[in-house]
């Protein structure tokens, strides 16, 4: 777990898959969640720093269409089921 330039706190998951490594970030406030794949040789700061690049696109994305939260998003796409 660590904090970005703007204080939010993410979780951040290591994976290694044969010779890739995954990496999943989590935004502690929202629950929304990115991976990312690249070699495992990588600088494990890199890999960090693009899912945490990812992560911001994807909620910056989020809050500039409007569409809210994932249970906002779901009640307008006719979806019934939970966001876990």
């Amino acid at each position: 777990m660590g904090k970005d330039d703007s204080g939010r706190e993410i979780y951040l998951e290591f994976l290694t898959v044969g010779d890739s490594m995954k990496v999943t970030a989590i935004d502690s406030a929202t629950g929304t969640e990115v991976s990312i794949v690249g070699p495992v040789r990588a600088p494990r700061n890199e890999l960090e720093r693009v899912a945490i690049d990812k992560l911001h696109y994807v909620l910056e994305r989020r809050s500039s269409d409007g569409s809210g939260s994932d249970e906002e998003r779901a009640a307008k796409e006719g979806g019934t089921g939970w966001v876990v």
